[in-house]
């Protein structure tokens, strides 16, 4: 029975310029240089859409690993995972971003592998 849908992203740090209009410099009267934001790709955010979506359809629990944390990145070598974003089911791997439909066909095909 599918329980979970697992989606693989991979983050990026990015360095930007800080901004002295920002309220959050008020840490001790001085305005740090830089700033730290994360970065996520349109691909992968496309895929993250789609399997919250499903998820929410199916009353499924939704579990995101980021390949830029240590736990992301482990999760990722015991599954197997070299591209983003990769969505698993069981053990349906789906590569790249999906189709409503396709993640769907794929419930349909575990439920019907189960009542079997």
């Amino acid at each position: 029975m599918t329980k979970s849908i697992m989606v693989f992203i991979k983050g990026k740090w990015i360095v930007k310029p800080f901004s002295s209009a920002s309220k959050a410099w008020a840490w001790g009267g001085w305005a740090p240089k830089d700033k730290f934001e994360k970065f996520v790709s349109r691909e992968d955010t496309l895929a993250l859409k789609v399997a919250r979506e499903i998820a929410e359809e199916c009353e499924l629990k939704l579990e995101v690993r980021d390949l830029a944390s240590l736990r992301g990145w482990i999760s990722a070598r015991i599954n197997r995972v070299k591209n983003t974003p990769t969505i698993i089911i069981n053990n349906q791997r789906i590569e790249g971003v999906p189709s409503k439909d396709k993640l769907l066909g794929t419930i349909e095909k575990i439920k019907k592998n189960d009542c079997e």
